[in-house]
């Protein structure tokens, strides 16, 4: 069982790169036909979807560290993507927002990957989608608990 396992594992080691650059878009700049890259828009993503955060909050969101998170927003800030705002509440506090042109880019991001993940899925039987997606939800669900249970 335990050599089953580690060999399923050095599968799953060479298999998640490949996957990982298909689903995260490599060639990204030239969807979005401007000069952004992966971990950028991840963050515009997430600052996108989280409205005003705080740095902290994404930060935790995005699970990188805040001297990073820093440089990342100020590039987007330089690029018109992104405006750090204080809290109205509180001044010592400061949120980031998205622009409107960084509103564009998430949605074109989005729209691309949506495109992207069917035309991957139309490659596949109706069977074969289906297992997949169930093998996928298993998968997450396992390790959403593991991560849960440790935080």
């Amino acid at each position: 069982m335990e050599e089953e396992i580690k060999q399923q594992a050095a599968i799953l080691d060479k298999l998640i790169p490949d996957l990982a650059k298909v689903f995260g878009m490599e060639g990204l700049e030239e969807v979005l036909d401007i000069d952004i890259n992966f971990v950028q828009v991840q963050v515009l993503r997430q600052i996108y979807t989280l409205k005003e955060p705080m740095m902290s909050e994404l930060g935790r969101e995005t699970d990188i560290q805040l001297s990073t998170l820093t440089r990342i927003v100020d590039k987007l800030v330089q690029k018109g993507f992104v405006v750090r705002k204080a809290d109205l509440s509180d001044r010592r506090v400061v949120r980031v927002s998205v622009t409107s042109q960084g509103g564009d880019i998430v949605r074109k991001f989005e729209e691309a990957r949506r495109k992207k993940i069917i035309s991957i899925l139309e490659k596949l039987t109706s069977n074969e989608r289906k297992k997949i997606l169930q093998v996928l939800q298993v998968l997450h669900q396992r390790i959403s608990n593991e991560a849960r249970d440790e935080g």
